[in-house]
């Protein structure tokens, strides 16, 4: 299939042959979508309601502080606490403090902090991702082969793949797929876990002395990695 700007990063990530290429895709559009959020995307009026709405977690609230960028943060933040405040406190509000029920103030506290405007925009990016990724792995017998190739997909993208692989193959085309990351993903654990105990049995009496591999005193940090990969 000839490249387009659906498939190039995705060709990107998968040449790199190194770690999950979908973790390495989403690291990607963290990036970009911090950057666009703080950029001049927060002067557009529709991207405003959304991160007004939605706010930030706080983990990327977190990384928008880390940017250094005050101002723009703080013009976010300015009107994202005026939407709070309405919705949560003002009188005429979901819940003015007069006639304050504890229920609905949980529930709508609960609203406030469920949503997230780089999460979802990210979630929306890697759900396009995730489908041309099969669509490519079911039509083209080059992308089929260097999927086959990666070093490993964390569960986490694994499992968002398969999801989306039920959703879009058949019978047949998703056994195929499903085998080849069961390989895949069964191989990478099974040889970490391996590693993982070496770095365990290092600290037996028996082996006091003995060298540690370089697998295995990087093995923490990469089951870590398979298991429950952070951005």
């Amino acid at each position: 299939m000839k490249e387009s700007i659906y498939t190039i990063p995705i060709n990107e990530v998968f040449g790199r042959l190194d770690g999950c290429p979908m973790c390495s895709l989403e690291r990607g559009l963290e990036s970009a979508s911090l950057e666009y959020v703080m950029g001049a995307a927060m002067m557009e009026p529709d991207v405003r309601v959304k991160t007004n709405e939605q706010g930030f977690c706080a983990a990327h609230l977190g990384k928008m502080l880390a940017m250094n960028n005050r101002l723009s943060l703080s013009l976010l933040l300015e009107s994202r606490l005026m939407e709070v405040e309405k919705a949560l406190f003002a009188r005429g509000g979901k819940m003015a403090p007069v006639e304050c029920d504890a229920k609905k103030l949980k529930e709508a506290t609960a609203r406030a902090t469920s949503s997230c405007f780089v999460c979802a925009r990210i979630e929306g990016f890697m759900a396009h991702c995730n489908e041309n990724a099969i669509f490519m792995w079911n039509t083209e017998s080059e992308f089929r082969a260097r999927l086959e190739a990666q070093p490993f997909f964390c569960i986490r993208h694994c499992d968002m793949l398969l999801g989306r692989a039920i959703k879009l193959l058949r019978k047949k085309e998703l056994a195929g797929f499903a085998g080849a990351m069961a390989r895949l993903c069964g191989a990478y654990a099974g040889a970490l876990r391996e590693d993982v105990s070496a770095f365990c049995k290092s600290f037996d009496y028996r082996n006091a002395g003995a060298e540690i591999s370089a697998a295995a005193s990087s093995s923490a940090e990469r089951a870590a990695a398979f298991l429950a990969p952070s951005t």
